[in-house]
C-alpha cells in the first residue's frame, strides 16, 4: 500500500497567510503592454465600463488620454475625480487626488501610468505607492505600465534602445498583481498607428520614430513583454498545482546571493539577480560586507541607492562585516543554504592578487558560481567621481597630504644635521620610522606618498653618491629596495590596523549605545525616566533629534509626543506620523514616502502590536546610510519591546486588580442578597395575612415589595451564573407554553401591554431548559413593559429555521434603544437615560448569560418607525410533529 501524498505544512501554511491578507486588500489589475500606444488605457477603459455595467461603482482617478479620440469617447458616462493641485517652483501642478478616492471609497479606481512620478509635496514619491494603499485599504484598481519602466528590465533596456528609463515600479508590485493582461500589437501596426498621428503628433512622432519606436526596438520589446507575462503565468500555474497538490518534478529549492557595495555595477547585478529569482521562483538574497575602509559621502549614497533598490524588488538585504569580501560571502552562502552566487566579471587580472570571481569560484565548493557582465550608467559614475574628487578636497583629507610632506621633509632636515654623527644608514631609519608614526593617524593615501617621498630623498640626499639618484654600492641598492618595500608594508598595515581600531570602536559603540538604550528603557523602576534616558542614548550615539508618539489604550494616537522628546513635530509632521502608524512603514525624510518632511518616522512595532511611531530628525547628514538606518530600525525595535512589556504589565495588573473587585462584588451581592431574602418572606407572609384587610398602604407595600424581591432574584441569578453554577437540563417543550410561562414571570408589568404572540400551530416540540429559557425571555418582556408607555403593544414571534435554530423575536414601540447602545444595554448594571427608579441594569446582562449557557444568542437593535427589537437564537432539537400540551 502506497501512503497518498501529505501536503507539504509550510506550503499550506504560506498559503493559508496569503489567502488571509488577500482577503482584507483590494484587487490590483495590471494591463502592461511593450510601449506607449499599444492600447492599453483604451483597454483598461473597456473593462472598467463592463464592470460598471455589472453594478461596480467606477470611479477615474487619473487617466492620460494623450489626445487620442478614441480613447477619451470611453470616457463618456464614467465619473471622473477632479486632480488635485499643487505648486512647484512658481508652477500650478495637477496630481492624482489620493485622500479625495480614500473619502469616496468607490468599488474600483482607474489609475493611468502606474511608472509616474509624483509632484514633489505629494505624499508618496512614485503613483504605484498611491496604488498600493488603495489596495491596502481594499479597494480594486486598474492600472496601466510599459515593459520598459519595470525595474529588473531597466538594463536590458537600455542595451537594446541606448535609452536610460527614469521612471520605474519595482517587480514586487507586479508579483502582487491579482492579474496582468498583456495588451499586445504586433509591430507593423504599431507603426502605423505612429504614422497616422494615433500615437504622437507632429515633430515629437518624427523623433520618436527615428529614436526609440525604430522596428528592432519595438520587436525586442515586444519579445521582452510576452517572455515577462509568461513567467509570471507559469508562477500562477505552480501556485494552483501546489493548492491542488499536484506534485511537481521542476519544483526549485534555488536560493540566490548577489554581494553589493559602493560600486556603479551593484544596481546592474541587484537587477540582474531579480530576473533570475523570478523565473526560478525562489528566494534571493543582497549581501553587504562592511569592511573598516570608511566611504565618503558619494559612496555613501551609492551604497544607499542599491540597498534601498534591493529592498524595492523584494530582497533579503544582510550586512556582514570583515575584510575578505570572499570569505564573507562564502560564509553568508554557506550559513543562508544558497544555491548560487551571483558575481560580475572582473575588469581585470593581477598576478600577485586573485579577483572575488577567481576566489568565489575556487572556494564555493558545492556552491554555484554565477558570473554576468554588469552594466553602469555613465552619468552615474561620472556623477559619482566628481562627488568622490569633492569628498577629498573637503572632507579632511587634503589637509593630510601636506602634513605628510612637512613631515617627510621635517625628518630629512633633522637627518642633514645628524648624517655628521651617524652616517645614512640612521637617515634611513629615521625616515623609516616617522612613516611608521604618521601612519597612526594618517589616512593610506598620504602615508604611501610620505613612504615613497622618504626613499627617493633618502636616496637623493643621503646614499652616497649625494645629489643624485645613482647609487654604487651593491648593498647601498639592496637596503634602498628594503627601505622601500618596508616603508609601503609597515605604512600599509599599520593604516589598515588603525582602520580596523576605528570600526571595531564603532561597532562597540553601536553595540554600547543599544544596551545602554535596553538597559534604560527595560531595567529602569520608572518607566517615563528610562524613556527619557534611553531617548537621550539614541541622541548621543545618532547626533541626532528624536520623538516618540505611544499609543494610547484604545489603540489611538494622541495629539502630542512623548514629554522625553527632543523636538516638537509640525502639523505637517502629524500628517507622516499618523500615515506611519496607520500604514505600519517608514516614511518622512530618506524614504519615498512624504520626503520632503523634516524627520523620518518609524514604527513602533513588534511582532503582536504597534506601540506607536518614533522619529529621527538628523542634524548633519544629507542622506541616511544603510548603517545609520540599521541602527535607528533596532532602536526602533527595543524601545517597541519595552513599550510592549509595560502595556502587558500595566494589562496583567489592571486585570488582577478587575478580578478581585469582581471576587468582592460576587461576594457583596450573595450576602446582601441573602441578608434581604429572609425579611422579604416574613414581609410576604405578613402580607397574606392581612390580605382581606382593605388599605392603599398595603397596596403599596405588596408592590415595593415584588419590586424588592425582583432585585433579589437578579442579584442571586446574577452571583449564580458568575460562579458557573448554572446547568442546563434540556427537556422536551412546547415553545407556546414557554412563551406563556415567561410571561407570567413577567408579572403586573404587562398588564397595561397588549402582548401580540406570533407562533405557528405547526411548531414542533423543542429540547431546551425551560426555566432558564422563560427567565430570559420574561427578563426581555419585563424590560419592554417598564421602557414603554402604557397602552403600547408588545409582540412576541417565534420561528424554527433550517438546521434547527429557533429564534424569538419581542419588538415593542416604545422610545426605542439609545444611540449606539445596541451592545451596552447588555452589560451590568447598565441604565440608560431617563430610566425609571427601582431597577439594577441586570436583567438583560442575566437575559445574555443566561441563553448563551443555552449556546445560545441574543441581539438588541432598533426597529424602523420606532421602538426597540431583541432576537433570540437558539440551536435546538426538535421533534418531527409538535408536542401535545
Amino acid at each position: 500500500m502506497t501512503e497518498p501524498q501529505r501536503p507539504d505544512p509550510d506550503a499550506l501554511l504560506a498559503e493559508l497567510q496569503r489567502t488571509e491578507q488577500a482577503s482584507r486588500l483590494g484587487r490590483l489589475f495590471i494591463f502592461l503592454g511593450m510601449c506607449p500606444g499599444v492600447g492599453k488605457t483604451y483597454a483598461m477603459l473597456q473593462a472598467a465600463r463592463q464592470r460598471q455595467k455589472e453594478g461596480a461603482r467606477v470611479l477615474v482617478g487619473v487617466v492620460e488620454t494623450h489626445g487620442r479620440s478614441e480613447t477619451a469617447a470611453l470616457l463618456t458616462g464614467l465619473p471622473v475625480l477632479p486632480r488635485r493641485q499643487l505648486e512647484h517652483r512658481g508652477h500650478t501642478l495637477e496630481e492624482f487626488d489620493l485622500d479625495a478616492v480614500l473619502q469616496q471609497r468607490p468599488d474600483l479606481v482607474l489609475v493611468d501610468e502606474l511608472a509616474h512620478s509624483n509632484v514633489p509635496g505629494s505624499r508618496h514619491a512614485k503613483r504605484y505607492q498611491d496604488v498600493l494603499e488603495l489596495v491596502g485599504a481594499g479597494l480594486d484598481v486598474y492600472t496601466t505600465v510599459n515593459v520598459q519602466h519595470i525595474e529588473s528590465q531597466v538594463d536590458i533596456v537600455r542595451q537594446i534602445t541606448d535609452v536610460t528609463i527614469r521612471e520605474t515600479v519595482p517587480d514586487s508590485i507586479l508579483d502582487h498583481a491579482d492579474e496582468i493582461e498583456l495588451v499586445d500589437l504586433s509591430v507593423e501596426k504599431l507603426l502605423d498607428r505612429m504614422a497616422s498621428g494615433k500615437v504622437y503628433l507632429g515633430d515629437r512622432a518624427e523623433w520618436a520614430v527615428s529614436n526609440f519606436f525604430k522596428e528592432g526596438n519595438l520587436t525586442a520589446l515586444r519579445e521582452m513583454a510576452l517572455r515577462f507575462t509568461a513567467e509570471h503565468v507559469d508562477r500562477d500555474l505552480v501556485d494552483i498545482r501546489r493548492a491542488r497538490r499536484v506534485s511537481t518534478a521542476w519544483k526549485t529549492q534555488a536560493r540566490l546571493l548577489v554581494g553589493v557595495g559602493p560600486s556603479p555595477y551593484s544596481e546592474s547585478l541587484i537587477r540582474w539577480t531579480r530576473r533570475a529569482a523570478a523565473r526560478l521562483g525562489c528566494q534571493w538574497i543582497v549581501a553587504w560586507v562592511d569592511s573598516t575602509r570608511r566611504l565618503v559621502p558619494a559612496e555613501q549614497e551609492r551604497l544607499a541607492r542599491s540597498l534601498a533598490l534591493a529592498r524595492k524588488l523584494g530582497a533579503e538585504v544582510v550586512s556582514v562585516s570583515g575584510e575578505d569580501v570572499a570569505a564573507a560571502l562564502l560564509q553568508v552562502a554557506r550559513e543562508r543554504n544558497v544555491s548560487q552566487i551571483v558575481v560580475g566579471k572582473p575588469g581585470g587580472s593581477s598576478w600577485w592578487r586573485k579577483s572575488l570571481s577567481d576566489r568565489l569560484v575556487q572556494e564555493s565548493g558545492d556552491i554555484d558560481v554565477c558570473m554576468v557582465r554588469p552594466e553602469s550608467s555613465g552619468s552615474q559614475t561620472e556623477t559619482s567621481r566628481l562627488q568622490t574628487a569633492e569628498a577629498v578636497m573637503t572632507g579632511g583629507v587634503l589637509p593630510e597630504y601636506f602634513w605628510a610632506i612637512g613631515l617627510t621633509f621635517g625628518a630629512a632636515v633633522l637627518g642633514w644635521l645628524a648624517l655628521a654623527y651617524t652616517g645614512y644608514v640612521f637617515v634611513g631609519l629615521l625616515f623609516l620610522l616617522v612613516v611608521i608614526l604618521a601612519a597612526v593617524r594618517l589616512a593610506r593615501g598620504p602615508v604611501l606618498l610620505m613612504a615613497a617621498l622618504s626613499a627617493f630623498q633618502w636616496d637623493y640626499f643621503f646614499i652616497p653618491p649625494r645629489f643624485t639618484f645613482h647609487i654604487n654600492q651593491p648593498h647601498d641598492i639592496v637596503m634602498f629596495v628594503m627601505f622601500f618595500i618596508v616603508a609601503f608594508s609597515m605604512g600599509h598595515l599599520t593604516t589598515r590596523l588603525r582602520q580596523r581600531e576605528q570600526a571595531e570602536r564603532r561597532r562597540q559603540r553601536q553595540t554600547a549605545a543599544l544596551l545602554r538604550v535596553t538597559q534604560s528603557a527595560a531595567l529602569t523602576a520608572e518607566p517615563e525616566r528610562g524613556l527619557e534616558e534611553a531617548l537621550t542614548a539614541i541622541n548621543e550615539f545618532l547626533r541626532a533629534d528624536t520623538a516618540v508618539v505611544v499609543r494610547n489604550l484604545d489603540r489611538s494616537l494622541p495629539h502630542a509626543v512623548h514629554a522625553a522628546s527632543t523636538f516638537q513635530p509640525s502639523g505637517k509632521e502629524w500628517g507622516v506620523i499618523n500615515w506611519s502608524y496607520q500604514n505600519k512603514q517608514a516614511a518622512g525624510r530618506f524614504t519615498d514616502t512624504l520626503p520632503e518632511s523634516e524627520a523620518a518616522w518609524f514604527p513602533l512595532q513588534t511582532a503582536t502590536s504597534q506601540m506607536g511611531v518614533f522619529g529621527v530628525r538628523l542634524r548633519e547628514a544629507s542622506i541616511m546610510d544603510f548603517t545609520t538606518r540599521q541602527s535607528i530600525e533596532a532602536f526602533a525595535l527595543q524601545l517597541a519591546l519595552v513599550l510592549e512589556k509595560e502595556h502587558f504589565i500595566f494589562a496583567v495588573r489592571h486585570a488582577e486588580l478587575m478580578e478581585q473587585s469582581e471576587r468582592l462584588q460576587r461576594t457583596l451581592l450573595d450576602s446582601v442578597s441573602h441578608e434581604l431574602k429572609t425579611p422579604l418572606a416574613v414581609i410576604h407572609a405578613a402580607l397574606e395575612g392581612l390580605s382581606g384587610t382593605k388599605n392603599a398602604y398595603l397596596d403599596e407595600i405588596h408592590t415595593a415589595s415584588a419590586r424588592l424581591q425582583r432585585v433579589v432574584n437578579h442579584l442571586l441569578q446574577m452571583t449564580r451564573i458568575e460562579s458557573a453554577a448554572v446547568r442546563p437540563v434540556r427537556e422536551w417543550c412546547v415553545v407556546g407554553d414557554l412563551i406563556e410561562q415567561a410571561k407570567e414571570s413577567a408579572g403586573a408589568a404587562l398588564d397595561n401591554h397588549p402582548l401580540t404572540l406570533d407562533v405557528s400551530p405547526d411548531l414542533p416540540a423543542v429540547k431546551l431548559d425551560p426555566n432558564l429559557f422563560s427567565q430570559a425571555l420574561a427578563n426581555i418582556l419585563h424590560n419592554a413593559a417598564v421602557y414603554t408607555p402604557p397602552g403600547s403593544p408588545v409582540e412576541v414571534q417565534a420561528t424554527l429555521g433550517h438546521g434547527g435554530t429557533l429564534t424569538v423575536r419581542i419588538a415593542d414601540r416604545g422610545p426605542g434603544l439609545p444611540a449606539e447602545a445596541e451592545e451596552q444595554v447588555f452589560q451590568k448594571f447598565y441604565r440608560g437615560p431617563g430610566s425609571p427608579t427601582g431597577g439594577t441594569g441586570l436583567g438583560l446582562s442575566i437575559t445574555r448569560a443566561l441563553l448563551r449557557s443555552l449556546d445560545g444568542e441574543v441581539k438588541a437593535s432598533n426597529r424602523p418607525g420606532g421602538g426597540a427589537e431583541f432576537v433570540i437564537t437558539l440551536p435546538v432539537e426538535t421533534l418531527l410533529t409538535p408536542s401535545l400540551p
